[in-house]
């Protein structure tokens, strides 16, 4: 019995993967650690604005996370969007740490963005959250939910002949892997970039005699060069406590938002430190209080001491001690006998 009860556990379970494999939302693998959203070929492309448009969406409690594939002639768009189905809205997900791990093309990571990876300010093998590339090849903008990437000729091909689509991000410090198949993308962008036809008024046809084909060879793409990089520093005073920020050299706006930042920053650790005073301060105050009050309660209990064994003086002068002198009986002359309760 038990093993035909094991045995409709594990037919119920695969009915279920087999049927969310068929939706139009993500498919979640519960048993990783990760999670994988895969938007199949349910999931239709339309065209909008120029420009070719696949959208994925996956609940979040009462919310609905969507992640919208933008791609037009000139860039290709990741956005990370909340409740925003169409994808025009920005900054609807806003995000504290954005990082892309990686973007494939059939299993392949993409040759520009492996590119940008190596040209980044900071080279390594993700690309963090307002990473600095050169030209701004690949901008991930992060607190907003947006990453983009423009495009060369290379990628364009690449994308027409493609059949999946993969985005390794991680939101929240977790790796999410986003999957698009890509069929039905290279018939829309074809249409997108259908040069316009511009009716002619027909001329009467003279025949002339044909001209010469000039082939004109296309220029090789430069590589981009390196963005300078400056750097806003903090007072010296707080150079352990407050690191530099990069900015591009030649961008004022950078330049101003890097040193607001550092002012900020440095404001916030001057508040810390006079918090740390302050409470040095107190607690110093409140030692030496305790030292006053104890010196006086010394002082009082000396007091009281020396007028009780006055009093009992006179009882032991004449051999007794009353039972308000028991206390003090340790000072009394020998042979004094105590007298309490007698």
């Amino acid at each position: 019995m038990r093993g035909v009860m094991n045995k409709l556990v594990v037919a119920s379970v695969s009915i279920f993967l087999l049927v969310m494999s068929f939706t139009g939302h993500a498919v979640v693998n519960p048993f990783k650690k990760s999670k994988n959203y895969t938007f199949s070929s349910n999931v239709s492309w339309y065209e909008h604005n120029s420009a070719a448009i696949k959208s994925g969406s996956a609940r979040d409690g009462s919310d609905t996370n969507y992640y919208h594939l933008n791609i037009d002639k000139y860039r290709l768009m990741l956005r990370l969007g909340k409740n925003d189905p169409s994808g025009e809205l920005e900054n609807t997900r806003p995000l504290d740490s954005l990082t892309i791990s990686d973007v494939s093309v059939d299993g392949r990571q993409l040759p520009i963005f492996s590119w940008c990876l190596e040209n980044q300010q900071n080279p390594g093998k993700k690309l963090k959250q307002n990473a600095v590339v050169a030209n701004d090849v690949c901008i991930n903008s992060g607190g907003g939910g947006d990453f983009i990437i423009n495009l060369d000729d290379e990628t364009r091909n690449l994308l027409k002949s493609a059949k999946k689509l993969e985005f390794t991000i991680e939101p929240y410090g977790r790796p999410v892997k986003l999957i698009y198949t890509m069929s039905g993308y290279a018939p829309i962008m074809a249409k997108i970039n259908k040069p316009v036809v511009v009716p002619v008024v027909k001329k009467p046809v003279v025949k002339a005699a044909p001209k010469p084909v000039v082939v004109v060879k296309p220029k090789p793409k430069a590589k981009p060069k390196p963005v300078k990089m400056c750097y806003a520093r903090p007072p010296v005073d707080f150079k352990s406590a407050v690191p530099a920020m990069t900015y591009p050299c030649k961008d004022e706006l950078k330049k101003t938002n890097a040193e607001t930042k550092i002012s900020a920053r440095v404001e916030h650790e001057k508040k810390k430190m006079a918090a740390e005073l302050k409470a040095a301060s107190d607690e110093k105050r409140a030692r030496e209080k305790s030292v006053e009050d104890n010196n006086r309660e010394i002082e009082w209990d000396a007091k009281q001491t020396k007028l009780w064994i006055s009093r009992c003086e006179r009882h032991w002068a004449k051999n007794r001690s009353p039972c308000y002198c028991e206390k003090y009986l340790e000072r009394a002359p020998a042979g004094v006998n105590n007298t309490c309760g007698k």
